[in-house]
């Protein structure tokens, strides 16, 4: 194969080509994620009157968990009187609601697009690939701000060192979506997703209090481990892959306005005000901030307790302060509207968590998820299954899932019920299940045409070359998917194999 991609010319249909198409194909077939769940609650009701009586025992408390119908006039009348109740009882609900009042200020004020587009203006060439990956990888903390954000900076950064934009393009899309999950910082996707892990693991032990910092640790660290494999992956197979570019392409800037400069200086000493109260806050020993046993990160209050609206603040803070410096907001209507705005764009989020509830709800009721778990593990246990290629395997499946259904709380959603309890059977804490689910998760991003921001970085491909095409973009982005797999599932067993925490207080294995 040539080193340049000759876009020029109609690329032959390959077989990955006819591989995504079929993907493709499939993923536009599937109903909606709501309907999806209604139907997933409805299989569960049919199912646990078809297996209703089917005993398995739970080797954790010698306890046997028996299916009960809920295809009964009795059961129908719990699914009425409980509906609210499951909907205000789900966590994900409400942690997704509140972070998104900071996050959702942090990118419609500008102030995202601002931060990434200032952080590499004045970094030495030799490190702006790293740094552009590495600001990639870490801007899922601002949602969907990344994928809007950074493909752009990537192309018009790359034209102006000299290499070609479709590269930086690649790089960039690859970094948010590839290492969708991996942060320096906790955010929504923590949020989401132990909203789903927390009972989960209460199917097996009703007691288990999820963390949302369960895999700080380990998700920073990733961060810069894929940010060195992706900048290896830039320079041996992407750039010499899409060769020079010979475009005639209208010059942009990649700088800000003084304006924005005003509102970056007005809201890092916001920022650094509200670092200044909170870590006065903490510092005393009898502070409300620790928990009865003075510990800040312990699980029973405190700091912990308190993380979601501390991570709402983080992002609200600083961006009140950058909408007023720079005239984003002239009163307090302007605020209140750009709020609800960004509470408006949760609505989907909504309808989808209503239904989700319900799922989780009738799982738990009908006792078909911990019977699935217990009956998965022994199988799994009863042929030497476990350990690394149980890991493998895991990673691999929620990889492919993702080559269809794009929507990570989604996924989770209905893969937490079956995989948290059967791997804490097998002596795995949640939030190392979590983990895996992650990686897997995040891994195809890149590659999934279902995912909804490919079809925008087609858009923006198109604008440098108006020949280009999903094949030129899978030849760019492939690379980083298989290596990400490779890279990040050898991090995985050699961070496991040294024994070290994946957030604070949260353990590989359980105690």
């Amino acid at each position: 194969m040539s080193n340049q991609v000759d876009t020029a010319k109609p690329k032959k249909e390959g077989l990955m080509n006819r591989f995504l198409d079929g993907v493709e194909r499939v993923g536009n077939k599937m109903c909606d994620p709501v309907t999806l769940f209604v139907c997933i609650c409805v299989i569960i009701v049919v199912c646990s009157a078809i297996f209703n009586g089917a005993t398995v025992m739970n080797p954790a408390t010698n306890e046997n968990i028996t299916i009960t119908s809920l295809a009964t006039f009795e059961n129908f009348v719990w699914m009425l009187s409980s509906f609210t109740n499951n909907i205000a009882n789900f966590p994900t609900l409400i942690l997704g609601l509140v972070v998104v009042l900071g996050v959702g200020l942090f990118e419609s004020t500008g102030l995202a697009s601002a931060l990434m587009r200032v952080s590499v203006m004045k970094a030495p060439k030799a490190l702006i690939v790293p740094l552009l990956l590495i600001i990639s990888v870490n801007s899922n903390i601002a949602g969907d701000a990344g994928f809007l954000i950074m493909p752009m900076i990537g192309a018009l950064v790359f034209m102006s060192i000299g290499k070609n934009p479709i590269a930086g393009m690649a790089l960039c899309y690859a970094g948010v979506a590839g290492g969708f999950s991996a942060n320096f910082m906790v955010g929504s996707t923590d949020a989401l997703l132990i909203g789903y892990t927390g009972p989960a693991a209460q199917f097996i032990d009703p007691n288990y209090q999820a963390n949302i910092m369960c895999n700080w640790y380990f998700m920073a660290a990733s961060a810069v481990v894929l940010a060195i494999v992706g900048t290896f992956v830039n320079k041996f197979f992407v750039e010499s892959r899409v060769g020079a570019y010979h475009g005639d392409m209208e010059q942009h800037t990649t700088e800000i306005t003084p304006e924005e400069r005003k509102g970056l200086r007005v809201a890092g000493i916001a920022f650094l005000v509200l670092v200044a109260v909170l870590v006065a806050m903490c510092i005393p020993a009898d502070s409300p901030m620790r928990d009865e046993t003075g510990d800040l990160l312990g699980y029973s209050g405190g700091l912990i307790s308190g993380i979601v609206p501390i991570i709402m603040l983080v992002f609200f803070v600083p961006s009140v302060a950058y909408g007023f410096a720079t005239g984003k907001f002239k009163n307090d209507k302007d605020l209140v509207k750009a709020l609800i705005a960004a509470v408006s764009s949760m609505s989907g989020y909504v309808t989808f968590c209503i239904v989700a509830a319900q799922m989780i709800a009738y799982f738990n009721k009908s006792n078909i998820g911990t019977y699935i778990a217990i009956s998965g593990a022994n199988f799994l246990s009863n042929i030497g299954l476990t350990g690394i290629p149980l890991m493998i395997l895991f990673i691999l499946l929620c990889a492919l899932i993702n080559l269809l259904v794009a929507s990570a709380s989604a996924k989770w959603a209905f893969l937490a019920p079956v995989f948290v309890p059967m791997f804490m059977l097998l002596g795995y804490d949640p939030s190392f299940t979590q983990v895996l689910y992650r990686i897997g998760d995040s891994i195809t991003n890149p590659i999934t045409p279902m995912f909804a921001y490919f079809a925008m970085l087609v858009g923006l491909a198109e604008k440098y070359d108006k020949k280009a095409g999903i094949g030129s973009l899978m030849s760019c982005l492939l690379p980083y998917s298989l290596a990400f797999f490779v890279m990040w599932t050898a991090f995985v067993i050699i961070w496991i194999t040294l024994g070290i925490p994946l957030g604070p207080g949260s353990a590989v294995f359980l105690g």
